[in-house]
């Protein structure tokens, strides 16, 4: 017993003294049909509350609200949404509001500001932490990097070069 003690087990030794494992594989033919998978949404469900969440971004989304608009309790609607969906009701709204505010920062030139309350966010702020928290970029700096006019610095903004110019100017 002092020999084992004494020395250390590695990977190899370990391998070549276990027994295999065995796996048994049934015949072709012989395994039960796959049973459905219970506790998601059914798929119209997930429409319906996808379709009011996209229709409603820039309103107040509460899990309740949501929940209400299928008849279900909270908990049961969170745990089936993600279970259906892959991510938690928050999270999908999260994105969704995101996903949009992302194609009319493309397509316009909408403040971002605007953008933001346009979307569901309390504040330009409350919106630039939940996008760089997201997408890992600040919204302005996304927006040059993907607008056909974009910059070639995109943190260099056009409010600020005419105070720059000042500034030089009288130096």
């Amino acid at each position: 017993m002092v020999s084992r003690l004494s020395q250390p087990d590695t990977l190899e030794s370990t391998m070549q003294t276990a027994s295999p494992i065995s796996i048994p594989i049934p015949a072709h033919g012989a395994c039960r049909p796959l049973q459905p998978v219970h506790g998601g949404l059914p798929r119209w469900q997930v429409k319906r509350v996808t379709d009011y969440i996209d229709a409603n971004l820039g309103a107040t989304l509460r899990t309740a609200s949501l929940a209400a608009t299928l008849g279900l309790s909270v908990s049961h609607f969170t745990r089936a949404f993600k279970h259906s969906v892959g991510v938690p009701p928050r999270v999908y709204v999260i994105r969704r509001r995101l996903a949009a505010a992302c194609a009319e920062m493309v397509n316009s030139t909408t403040p971002l500001t605007t953008i933001a309350h346009a979307h569901g966010f309390c504040d330009q702020s409350h919106f630039t932490r939940t996008f760089h928290e997201t997408i890992g970029l600040s919204p302005h700096v996304w927006r040059c990097l993907h607008t056909r006019s974009a910059a070639a610095d995109p943190y260099a903004s056009e409010q600020k070069r005419p105070l720059e110019l000042a500034i030089v100017e009288t130096a």
